[in-house]
């Protein structure tokens, strides 16, 4: 049950502002949880690698995949990573809709 909750909740926050960081910041806020349970990196912060999981697994091998937001493919072509920004689709409000 929870992971659907997360699941919506992602869906809900991306519609608001596009943004993968600020998605990212938003469910570390909203579930503090989820850090504590991903296993010790050496590499990477736990906010890091939730950050990893959300973009590749939420945003490009779900969202982008069914057509719900594009990514721009070029943001690691140079040196300086570009700070990532989905462009919404029709598709996803047609989809989803949230009212509170």
């Amino acid at each position: 049950m929870t992971s659907v909750i997360i699941w919506l909740f992602m869906l809900w926050r991306l519609q608001n502002h596009a943004s993968p960081d600020q998605l990212i910041d938003d469910i570390v806020t909203a579930f503090p949880d989820l850090l504590r349970q991903l296993e010790p990196d050496d590499y990477y912060s736990p906010e890091k690698r939730l950050g990893v999981l959300i973009e590749s697994r939420f945003i490009e091998r779900f969202l982008q995949f069914w057509g719900f937001v594009t990514v721009d493919p070029k943001r690691f072509a140079s040196e300086d990573r570009k700070p990532p920004k989905v462009q919404l689709q029709p598709l996803l409000a047609q989809t989803f809709q949230f009212t509170l």
